[in-house]
């Protein structure tokens, strides 16, 4: 009887301790500075629509997160390295989908070809710009998506390793077309002190990824990755997904509710 108190008692202790670790968790949600769905605000608070949604979704669990914006590259590195690392928009492309844990869609960003807008050329299909000069940055699922649909570096593919060459390169019309996403477009001709009046959309590129992920290393606690899904679910479902992206003057993805 006494054998069976004692199990009985290491078993509630072994719960609460468990549940207390789960609550003192903490998630560190991470993103690049892109206004408006993340950024660093007036106040030097981190800020945005997707930090929004991050905070609605925690509400759910019983997590606690911190929001940490930094570059793209640090970014890779702490979902490389931190087992509770969150990027908050993330998009899953086939070489990505076994590197990360895939905890729902966030938003979408849609893939061009941007051109100058002086330009008078006709090119309507991304098969017609194989005889102009096409660029994205080296290293991007951009170079690879336009690699595997026949663009060859050196002959009608420009890889650069800043966007700011990238935007400069176009206005110097030293290269023709530049693939590109909506998500990124504005922040960047800013940031390089262009004029984004001077350019237009030309292509949309339909079977380029764009939807975004809430995603994390693969180590994640697998509790905490359910919860964290089903809170994101939770969001879509009761219409709190859809008021942080009007609060935001965002447009609503193709059926929200089924992300």
């Amino acid at each position: 009887m006494w054998v069976i108190f004692v199990r009985v008692v290491m078993s509630i202790c072994m719960f609460m301790l468990y549940s207390v670790m789960c609550n003192a968790q903490t998630i560190t949600f991470i993103a690049e500075d892109l206004p408006p769905y993340h950024f660093i605000n007036e106040n030097n608070q981190p800020d945005g629509a997707l930090i929004d949604l991050a905070k609605a979704t925690i509400k759910h669990t019983k997590l606690s997160a911190k929001f940490e914006i930094i570059p793209m590259a640090r970014i890779f590195t702490m979902l490389k390295n931190n087992p509770n690392a969150i990027a908050l928009s993330l998009l899953k492309t086939p070489i990505r989908a076994s590197q990360y844990t895939w905890l729902g869609e966030s938003y979408f960003a849609d893939a061009y070809l941007v051109s100058l807008k002086n330009r008078t050329d006709e090119v309507t299909h991304l098969n017609h710009a194989k005889f102009y000069q096409v660029a994205t940055i080296r290293g991007y699922s951009s170079a690879n998506y336009l690699k595997n649909a026949g663009f060859v570096e050196g002959e009608n593919l420009v890889l650069v390793s800043y966007y700011q060459q990238l935007w400069q390169m176009l206005y110097k019309k030293r290269i023709d077309f530049v693939l590109t996403n909506t998500l990124t477009l504005n922040n960047e001709l800013k940031h390089s002190g262009l004029n984004p009046s001077l350019i237009t959309k030309r292509i949309h590129l339909t079977d380029y990824p764009s939807k975004l992920h809430f995603s994390a290393n693969k180590a994640l606690d697998k509790h905490t990755a359910r919860a964290i899904s089903h809170a994101l679910n939770t969001l879509k479902e009761n219409g709190e997904y859809q008021a942080i992206l009007t609060k935001w003057q965002l447009p609503l993805p193709a059926a929200a509710n089924k992300l």
